[in-house]
């Protein structure tokens, strides 16, 4: 089970992505902050690329997966614009939690459309019903840490509708790569991936307010907006080897990369003073619960 650990290399460099990426982009214009982050990850492809001696074949493609490529790049594009103007305006445990539930149930949620035999271990219906118990209990926590005044006391709900748009991005781009692109290197696939979003917001820039904030950025944000992209370069890299093993059940990818969610959260339980423990506590379980009984086909 390869992809096993390809999703747990993935799981470290999201939790350090979800760090680095709060400090540097909490304070700062969503455009202005996917076109840094962009370029910075784009660096970070092209040297994973030369490492894995991929650069030969960057520009090798077929037609058609050159087509899905700049798919994967627009939508991608949609997924971090919504991404920092949803973390901009929302309350940040709130955002966190909800973000965290709503990917994996929509992930879930989109392959077992399109590939229910696969991530329900052959489609039985006890695996079926375990599977589908799960995705309910996923999206109860969603609606739960979007509603729950104590988690989210902001009474505004653009948040609520940028996180959906972005996780609904995020959800697209995993089923593609698994669907269409399962041949293609990771790390090529994220480079041009990178190179389609840095331009493309990087064309907005030109037209958006964001521009004027370039000068007044510190150069510890930039450093931030860097360690970021490193992780998330990896996170991209991983993720997707994980989807493209043979025999791997994204399900399962899905469920250990958001375990970056959990430990987060069960440290801000555990060892921070906030009101709102009771409250934590629970979405964890619900969480947590889902994310087992949808692995559950998987494992038994």
């Amino acid at each position: 089970m390869t992809y096993v650990l390809f999703a747990f290399l993935a799981l470290i460099c999201s939790v350090g992505n979800t760090i680095f990426n709060r400090i540097s982009s909490h304070k700062i214009g969503s455009v202005l902050s996917a076109t840094i982050k962009s370029f910075f990850i784009l660096v970070a492809c092209f040297i994973i690329c030369a490492c894995f001696g991929h650069v030969n074949i960057l520009y090798s493609l077929s037609k058609e997966q050159w087509i899905w490529i700049g798919v994967l790049g627009i939508i991608t594009i949609i997924d971090w614009l919504f991404y920092f103007l949803a973390l901009k305006r929302s309350h940040l445990e709130a955002f966190s939690c909800f973000e965290s539930a709503l990917i994996l149930f929509l992930t879930n949620l989109l392959f077992v459309i399109f590939m229910i035999r696969t991530v329900t271990e052959g489609g039985s219906t006890l695996n079926v019903v375990l599977f589908f118990t799960g995705l309910a209990l996923l999206l109860g926590a969603t609606l739960f840490a979007a509603l729950n005044k104590k988690i989210n006391p902001n009474t505004k709900i653009a948040w609520v509708i940028f996180s959906i748009i972005s996780a609904t991005a995020l959800a697209f781009t995993l089923v593609i790569v698994k669907l269409k692109l399962s041949d293609v290197p990771s790390d090529v696939i994220a480079f041009h991936q990178m190179g389609i979003v840095f331009v493309g917001c990087g064309l907005g820039l030109l037209f958006s307010k964001d521009k004027k904030e370039i000068k007044t950025i510190p150069w510890k944000t930039y450093l931030n907006f860097f360690i970021s992209a490193i992780f998330n370069a990896g996170l991209m890299v991983f993720r997707y080897k994980a989807l493209a093993c043979e025999g791997a059940n994204p399900s399962i990818i899905n469920i250990i990369i958001t375990l970056d969610f959990v430990f987060v959260s069960i440290a801000t339980v555990l060892f921070f003073k906030a009101n709102n423990k009771k409250q934590l506590t629970v979405l964890i379980l619900l969480v947590v619960a889902g994310m087992i009984l949808s692995a559950l086909p998987a494992l038994i």
